[in-house]
Protein backbone atom coordinates (compact mmCIF):
# COMPACT_ATOMS: atom_id res chain seq x y z
CA UNK A 1 0.00 0.00 0.00
CA UNK A 2 0.98 3.64 -0.83
CA UNK A 3 0.93 6.45 1.85
CA UNK A 4 -0.66 9.72 0.27
CA UNK A 5 0.28 12.68 2.26
CA UNK A 6 -2.36 16.13 1.98
CA UNK A 7 -0.20 17.95 -0.10
CA UNK A 8 -0.93 15.49 -2.79
CA UNK A 9 -4.47 15.26 -2.27
CA UNK A 10 -4.37 19.35 -2.04
CA UNK A 11 -2.38 19.14 -5.97
CA UNK A 12 -4.07 16.52 -7.35
CA UNK A 13 -7.37 18.75 -6.54
CA UNK A 14 -6.75 21.68 -7.22
CA UNK A 15 -4.64 23.06 -9.87
CA UNK A 16 -2.48 25.65 -8.08
CA UNK A 17 0.71 24.28 -10.37
CA UNK A 18 0.45 22.58 -13.36
CA UNK A 19 3.33 20.52 -12.81
CA UNK A 20 2.97 19.27 -9.52
CA UNK A 21 -1.00 18.57 -10.72
CA UNK A 22 0.08 16.28 -13.47
CA UNK A 23 2.36 14.64 -11.30
CA UNK A 24 0.07 14.25 -8.39
CA UNK A 25 -2.03 12.80 -10.53
CA UNK A 26 -0.05 10.36 -12.05
CA UNK A 27 0.89 9.07 -9.25
CA UNK A 28 -2.48 9.02 -7.22
CA UNK A 29 -4.02 7.10 -10.86
CA UNK A 30 -0.94 4.98 -10.51
CA UNK A 31 -1.63 3.52 -6.79
CA UNK A 32 -5.29 3.16 -7.87
CA UNK A 33 -4.63 1.12 -11.17
CA UNK A 34 -2.48 -0.85 -8.32
CA UNK A 35 -5.04 -1.32 -5.75
CA UNK A 36 -2.46 0.55 -3.33
CA UNK A 37 -3.89 4.06 -2.83
CA UNK A 38 -4.07 4.77 1.28
CA UNK A 39 -5.33 7.90 3.26
CA UNK A 40 -4.82 7.61 7.15
CA UNK A 41 -7.90 10.06 8.68
CA UNK A 42 -5.63 12.58 9.54
CA UNK A 43 -4.67 13.52 6.39
CA UNK A 44 -8.43 13.09 5.35
CA UNK A 45 -8.87 15.98 8.52
CA UNK A 46 -6.25 17.68 6.87
CA UNK A 47 -7.43 17.58 3.19
CA UNK A 48 -10.98 19.02 4.58
CA UNK A 49 -9.31 21.12 6.63
CA UNK A 50 -6.97 23.08 3.52
CA UNK A 51 -9.76 22.82 1.04
CA UNK A 52 -11.45 25.24 3.75
CA UNK A 53 -8.78 27.54 4.27
CA UNK A 54 -8.37 27.83 0.71
CA UNK A 55 -12.11 28.22 -0.02
CA UNK A 56 -13.05 25.08 -2.25
CA UNK A 57 -14.61 23.12 0.35
CA UNK A 58 -18.10 23.82 -1.30
CA UNK A 59 -16.98 22.90 -4.75
CA UNK A 60 -14.74 19.74 -3.52
CA UNK A 61 -17.56 17.64 -2.27
CA UNK A 62 -16.95 14.54 -4.50
CA UNK A 63 -13.77 14.36 -4.44
CA UNK A 64 -13.99 14.62 -1.03
CA UNK A 65 -16.58 11.54 -0.63
CA UNK A 66 -14.29 9.64 -3.62
CA UNK A 67 -11.18 10.14 -1.38
CA UNK A 68 -12.91 9.28 1.78
CA UNK A 69 -13.78 5.38 0.36
CA UNK A 70 -9.61 5.32 1.01
CA UNK A 71 -9.50 6.22 3.95
CA UNK A 72 -8.25 2.89 6.18
CA UNK A 73 -7.27 2.21 10.07
CA UNK A 74 -6.82 4.64 12.55
CA UNK A 75 -4.30 6.64 14.38
CA UNK A 76 -4.07 5.20 17.90
CA UNK A 77 -2.56 6.02 20.99
CA UNK A 78 0.47 4.33 20.12
CA UNK A 79 1.10 6.18 16.78
CA UNK A 80 1.07 9.52 18.61
CA UNK A 81 3.58 8.35 21.38
CA UNK A 82 5.91 7.04 18.98
CA UNK A 83 5.50 10.16 16.91
CA UNK A 84 6.34 12.04 19.96
CA UNK A 85 9.37 10.05 21.19
CA UNK A 86 10.33 10.27 17.11
CA UNK A 87 9.68 14.14 16.77
CA UNK A 88 11.62 14.71 19.98
CA UNK A 89 14.76 12.98 18.96
CA UNK A 90 15.13 15.12 16.27
CA UNK A 91 13.99 18.35 17.71
CA UNK A 92 10.86 18.87 15.07
CA UNK A 93 8.03 18.63 17.50
CA UNK A 94 6.24 21.34 14.82
CA UNK A 95 5.79 18.68 12.55
CA UNK A 96 3.85 16.11 14.80
CA UNK A 97 1.39 15.67 12.35
CA UNK A 98 4.64 14.54 9.81
CA UNK A 99 5.70 12.00 12.41
CA UNK A 100 2.21 10.63 12.90
CA UNK A 101 1.89 10.16 9.24
CA UNK A 102 4.98 8.03 9.44
CA UNK A 103 3.98 5.93 12.03
CA UNK A 104 0.68 5.29 10.90
CA UNK A 105 2.05 4.69 6.96
CA UNK A 106 5.09 2.04 9.05
CA UNK A 107 1.62 0.04 10.08
CA UNK A 108 -0.22 0.18 6.95
CA UNK A 109 2.04 0.82 3.82
CA UNK A 110 5.21 0.18 2.05
CA UNK A 111 5.79 3.68 0.89
CA UNK A 112 5.27 7.69 1.46
CA UNK A 113 4.44 9.79 -1.63
CA UNK A 114 4.60 13.46 -0.38
CA UNK A 115 5.47 16.83 -1.94
CA UNK A 116 6.40 17.81 1.81
CA UNK A 117 10.41 18.30 1.98
CA UNK A 118 10.17 18.21 5.93
CA UNK A 119 9.73 14.48 5.24
CA UNK A 120 13.54 13.70 4.27
CA UNK A 121 14.00 15.01 8.04
CA UNK A 122 12.28 12.04 9.33
CA UNK A 123 13.69 9.44 6.51
CA UNK A 124 16.28 8.46 8.27
CA UNK A 125 14.40 7.22 11.34
CA UNK A 126 11.78 5.54 8.85
CA UNK A 127 11.37 1.65 8.04
CA UNK A 128 9.88 2.63 5.45
CA UNK A 129 10.53 4.28 1.75
CA UNK A 130 9.24 8.06 1.58
CA UNK A 131 9.39 9.74 -2.10
CA UNK A 132 9.29 13.44 -1.58
CA UNK A 133 7.81 15.14 -5.41
CA UNK A 134 8.95 18.20 -6.45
Amino acid sequence: MIFFDTNVLVYFSINQNMEKQALADERIQDALAENKFVISPLVMVEYIFVLEKLKQVEYQGETVSFFQTYVKGSIDGDDVRDAYELCSAINGCKNINDAIHLKYAERHCEKIITFDKDFNRLGPHASIAIEVLS
